[in-house]
């Protein structure tokens, strides 16, 4: 089967309006303008909601452009407010992971323990994610932590250094190939059991990627489902696991302070309140009492 024929930017325009979305002839240079930065393709999942079947692009009933770009908007707010605080949450993370794993392990010369596979019960695991920082090495080759450590050590890093250059996708995946021992001191330190906290650190760097790829938000499946308590789940029948929703729960109860909390509540009601008569809060899993669950 074919691809789709690429599209000019106004071809693009009497392609939307094809499908049901309301463009006026004085509008068409500004969405056509609009579309040359903005992918058609990654707008035109914003409206998913509104279309006649799943393999349709035919919407339902006619919505307006300017509805689908506030859709787009939400999520874009969404995504920037997000990002600040999986910054705090993977730095703590980080800092967290590092100091606990090396105390137990790499505490006889030459300290560098953290590099032995013989330390990790998922061998293969390791020597994946040892692989991929030497390439996280050679992109940051010119900056001062790698130039350090390659003059004075032949390459080689303190765990809490490599953690400035991993990925929060490599730290959970990392946790995850420690041993069931080095996992349960880390997760004393978030309160949690040590399952729960790997799934977190997976829930959480997925978050992570979409937040820095731009990736859409709302109307979205997501994988793995947060591990929430029996108990919660039992309290909380509406909630889905595999929403935006429980993965903000997640987020907000891996925050280290009460403060950043609250001030993660306050950002996220006021982005809510901001898109009340457009968003579908069904569609990113709130349940109509988020507020006292959250």
């Amino acid at each position: 089967m074919n691809l789709k024929k690429p599209l000019t930017f106004s071809e693009q325009v009497e392609k939307l309006n094809e499908h049901g979305i309301i463009i006026t002839d004085a509008d068409k240079k500004v969405v056509e303008e609009y579309l040359s930065h903005i992918n058609y393709y990654k707008l035109t999942g914003y409206t998913l909601q509104f279309r006649k079947e799943a393999e349709s692009s035919d919407l339902a009933a006619p919505h307006t452009f300017s509805e689908i770009k506030k859709l787009y908007d939400f999520d874009t707010d969404m995504r920037q407010m997000l990002r600040g605080y999986l910054e705090i949450v993977e730095t703590y993370c980080k800092t967290q992971i590092a100091n606990t794993f090396t105390l137990e392990k790499c505490m006889t010369p030459p300290y560098d323990q953290h590099y032995d596979e013989a330390n990790y019960f998922n061998k293969k695991g390791f020597q994946h994610i040892i692989q991929n920082f030497g390439k996280e090495q050679s992109y940051y080759a010119d900056s001062l932590i790698v130039l350090h450590h390659m003059e004075k050590y032949a390459g080689k890093m303190p765990l809490w250094a490599m953690m400035e250059l991993m990925s929060f996708s490599s730290v959970s995946k990392l946790y995850k190939a420690m041993f069931e021992s080095s996992q349960k001191r880390v997760s004393e330190n978030f309160g949690v059991g040590f399952k729960t906290l790997g799934n977190h650190l997976h829930c959480l760097s997925v978050l992570r990627n979409k937040c820095s790829h731009a990736g859409r938000l709302m109307n979205v499946r997501y994988n793995p489902p947060a591990q929430l308590s029996g108990k919660f789940l039992h309290n909380h029948p509406s909630v889905s696991n595999s929403s935006l929703f429980a993965y903000l729960l997640v987020l907000k109860w891996r925050l280290p302070t009460s403060e950043q909390k609250s001030n993660f509540q306050r950002d996220l009601f006021a982005i809510l309140e901001k898109y009340k008569d457009i968003v579908d809060l069904s569609l990113i899993g709130f349940p109509e009492n988020y507020k006292n669950i959250l």
